[in-house]
């Protein structure tokens, strides 16, 4: 056997996250829920951080429920004070962090030219912002847990919308997520050898509770039709003919999460059906 080789993990070793504390932004519904959900089945600790604080109080009842470990907290990543008020305390409490999921983000849509500084500043603020303050404040907890052996991951939640535009109205959201995918990237170049991994994720036509407040309510049936006929032709387009779930987007972060992908940085996944192919 070759001395340098990786020694071999069973499967269940390497999807074990046991005794790590894992931090989720925005995980509160949808997506962060599920990748909460996912982190605390494979034995993480999750601290679930959202401003909606009765939600993210909710995930992590049902995270006990199933016999995991979790916590809710009140956190706005809009706020760098509060960002790091939370993540000192945590890291305190628990001995630092191993995981991190910058998952928190809106998505208002406005046309272009109806757009003003403060749409655009408030989507960077949260979008991209938000990730680059939550991961200062966890970074040097990190660092510390990776020189004595432990490692971390960083996952940030990006979209396809940073590749190419996927709907209309959202100019601000896409250019918010191709940013966080260049950070994305930048970040893991610069944290090259200290044993911390940092990549992406660009989820496509996922099926959540904010999404679906997006949706126009069809004032009759001709026009529930036509929405049903646009509906029928966007699935149309995505190559495994159908709009995603939330876990489909948390299997993928608790891949990039474990030893799964411990020789992968830097990269961002794709994870929308195939639309991209379209």
């Amino acid at each position: 056997m070759n001395a340098t080789a990786a020694p071999f993990y069973s499967l269940s070793e390497l999807l074990n996250l046991g005794g790590k504390t894992a931090l989720v932004t925005g995980g509160a519904m949808g997506i962060g829920q599920a990748i909460a959900l996912r982190l605390a089945t494979a034995g993480a600790h999750v601290a679930i951080c959202d401003l909606d604080e009765k939600g993210a109080i909710e995930t992590a009842v049902e995270i006990g429920k199933g016999g995991g470990s979790a916590e809710a907290r009140r956190m706005d990543v809009a706020d760098a004070a509060a960002v790091t008020e939370t993540i000192e305390k945590l890291a305190e409490t628990r001995g630092g962090i191993d995981i991190l999921v910058n998952n928190a983000g809106i998505y208002p849509m406005c046309p272009f030219l109806k757009s003003d500084d403060a749409l655009w500043q408030k989507t960077l603020e949260v979008n991209l912002l938000g990730a680059v303050r939550c991961t200062r404040a966890v970074l040097p907890h990190m660092q510390k847990s990776a020189a004595s052996g432990r490692g971390g991951a960083i996952v940030n939640v990006a979209s396809i919308d940073g590749f190419r535009p996927s709907a209309p109205y959202l100019t601000h959201y896409g250019s918010s997520k191709a940013a966080l995918m260049s950070m994305t990237k930048s970040l893991a170049w610069e944290l090259r050898g200290q044993g911390i991994r940092v990549n992406g994720i660009a989820p496509g036509a996922i099926k959540t509770p904010g999404t679906a407040a997006l949706m126009p309510i069809p004032k009759d049936d001709k026009e529930r039709e036509k929405l049903e006929s646009m509906e029928r032709a966007f699935v149309g387009r995505i190559a495994l003919k159908r709009r995603g779930q939330p876990d489909d987007v948390a299997r993928v972060v608790l891949f990039l999460a474990s030893p799964l992908s411990e020789y992968m940085t830097g990269e961002i996944l794709v994870v929308d059906g195939g639309y991209l192919l379209s």
